[in-house]
Formats: structure tokens, sequence, C-alpha cells
């Protein structure tokens, strides 16, 4: 379940630009240059207190008449459908139309958007070129995930220097998605000497800024005394920081922690809360152990149906536990059988998430 950076722990796969992610006021050049701070201080006041219908209201005229920030954000609201029904396609337009101006927020949101597929077929040649322009620009966000896409190889040439310069220059700029794949280059010494001291300090750098997967890593480090002196106390706050900004992992480190005692006081109910969490969101060891706590008793009630479900889905992920599959097998009966069966056939055919089974 422990894993230390060994290799690189770069994502390519970022979820959809959420109404923080999605930089709808970030300065830049391109967007100041057609942007009227008096127009714009009434719709950046109604975001700010979260009234996003009257955001919405205010800035599609504004969209409408060519200003590239007020653009920006009615992408971000249609992209999160909040202020207006969801419609990717509603952002897509009007992120491209903020890019055809040359603004840099549209370029870096777009190239997201782009090389994901959201909203669209993936694309990550075309996903790094809009990355190249916004990092031209001195976007940080930009030259973040230009600095993935070299150091991956992603949608062109793998260069580790060029991965280094763009990581730099994002970190220097504070960006936390920057510091945190820098600190994963350092952590698998790639294109650098390998340095966990180096490592464990930038992905603190990005965990206080609320990046998860920094946390989660440096939990790991804290745990393991890589890099960082040892300090489980310390690992278990870095992990549910990392798992309430929705880190599955580090949902699943947590409820080892809790279930152990590991930094933080044993408590069988919420290392079941956690494991639950990260079980529903697809992480096989998860599964496993909430199978094995439905199965003893161990803060959740005591279910074998429950437990067989999570076991069957654990399995399909590589997980295997004959001794606790041919324990549980004569618990069941054939009825709750058949409904682990229709339920499992359901979410292996993209059918969402686990329902009813779960969360204790």
């Amino acid at each position: 379940m422990k894993r230390l950076v060994a290799a690189l722990a770069l994502s390519a796969s970022i979820l959809a630009p959420g109404i923080a992610a999605l930089p709808a006021y970030a300065a830049t050049p391109a967007a100041d240059a057609n942007s009227d701070a008096g127009e714009l201080a009434p719709v950046e006041a109604a975001f700010n207190a979260k009234d996003y219908e009257k955001a919405f209201a205010l800035a599609k005229p504004l969209a409408e008449k060519g200003n590239a920030k007020a653009q920006i954000l009615v992408a971000t609201l249609y992209n999160n459908g909040v202020g207006t029904k969801r419609n990717t396609a509603e952002a897509i337009k009007w992120l491209r139309k903020a890019v055809a101006q040359g603004n840099a927020d549209g370029e870096y949101a777009l190239g997201l958007m782009t090389r994901d597929g959201i909203g669209m077929k993936p694309d990550p040649a075309a996903g790094r070129k809009l990355f190249e322009a916004s990092a031209a620009q001195g976007h940080p966000g930009g030259q973040s995930e230009l600095g993935l896409c070299f150091a991956t190889g992603s949608g062109g040439p793998q260069d580790d220097a060029q991965a280094l310069k763009w990581l730099r220059a994002a970190t220097k700029a504070g960006s936390a998605n920057g510091q945190f794949y820098l600190g994963a280059l350092y952590a698998a010494g790639k294109g650098v000497q390998q340095d966990l001291k180096q490592a464990a300090h930038l992905y603190e750098l990005a965990g206080d800024q609320g990046q998860p997967d920094a946390n989660y890593q440096l939990g790991l480090m804290l745990q393991a005394g890589k890099g960082i002196e040892k300090n489980d106390s310390l690992a278990a706050i870095r992990f549910k920081a990392a798992a309430r900004s929705g880190s599955a992992d580090a949902a699943t480190a947590l409820g080892y922690a809790y279930y152990t005692g590991t930094g933080v006081d044993k408590d069988h109910k919420l290392a079941a809360q956690w494991f639950s969490l990260a079980a529903q969101q697809g992480v096989p060891d998860a599964q496993h152990r909430l199978a094995q706590l439905f199965y003893a008793g161990e803060g959740v009630k005591k279910d074998p149906s429950a437990a067989l479900f999570w076991l069957t889905l654990a399995e399909k992920g590589g997980v295997e536990d004959k001794a606790l599959r041919d324990t549980l097998k004569p618990l069941v009966t054939p009825e709750e059988q058949a409904k682990i069966d229709a339920e499992i056939a359901r979410i292996t055919k993209g059918g969402g998430k686990p329902a009813g089974k779960p969360a204790p």
C-alpha cells in the first residue's frame, strides 16, 4: 500500500477544471489588455460571494462584447454547472474565444480540457501547444503542465532539461502543481540527482497550498522517514488533507492509520469510513480492507454480503484473498449473491460508483 515515489508520480490525468482550478481572474497581459476593471468589479464581487447566478448574468454580456476575463468566467460556470446549466460545449466555445485573443488563462484552461478530452476527443499534442502558448506568457499553470509534458513525453518529445526549466519557472511563480511535479523529479532522480530532502520540501510547499498528491506523497515520506524526519502524526495530518481534497490513495492510507493507531488514536469506525470512501473511488486495496471489516464486524455492523461485495470488486482490481472468499461463500444466500452479481455487473459496465452496499 505504501508507495514512495520510486518512479515518476506524474499524472497526465487532471480532473475537469473546477471553480477554483479554472483561473477566471488570474492577471495576464492579454486579459488586462481588453478588460475594464469597473465593468468586472461587480462580476468578481458576485463570483467571490458565490452568487454564481448573478455572476453569470453579469458576465455573459461582457463576454459577448469580447472581454476575455468574462469569457473565461462564463466558461468556468458552464463547465461546472453553477450559475447556469452545465454545458461543456459552451465552456469550450467561450474558452476558444479567449484563446483567440491570446489570453494565457484561456490557453491554459483549454489546454487542460483538450489534453484530457473534457467535452472533446483527447488530444495531448494540441493541449501541449496551448500550454506552450500560455507558458510563453509567463502563466504558472501553463508552465507547470508544459513541464509535465516534457517530463513524460505527453503530446511531443520527452526532454528532461526542458521539463526542469519549466517546472522551476512554475515553482518560482508559486504554482502548487509545478512544485509537486518538480518534487517528483527529485524523488525519482529524473533529470536531476535524486534528492529526497528537496522532494519533501517541494511536496510541503505544494501541500501547504492544498495540492492533494503532494500531501499524500509527503505523508508517505513522513511515515517512512525518507527525506524528512519520521513523524506519524504529521503524516496522518497530510493524509487527511489529501483525502479531503479527493485523493483516494490518501483516504486508504488514513484508513490504515486509524485501523492501526499510527499517528492517530486507533478507531476502527473511522478506519471503515475512510476505507469506504476510497473503496467507492475504486481502490482495490481499500475494497479488500473494507471487505475484511464487514466480515469481522470491526467499525461496521457484521455483514457477510457486504464483505463479499467488496471482496469481489477488489478481486476485479487484482487483489486476491481466497481464504476470505471461501469463508464468506457459505454465509451468503443465493438471493444475496444474485444482488451482488447484479450490482457488480452494473458497476463494471460503467454504471458509476457502488450504490447501496458501502458506506458505514
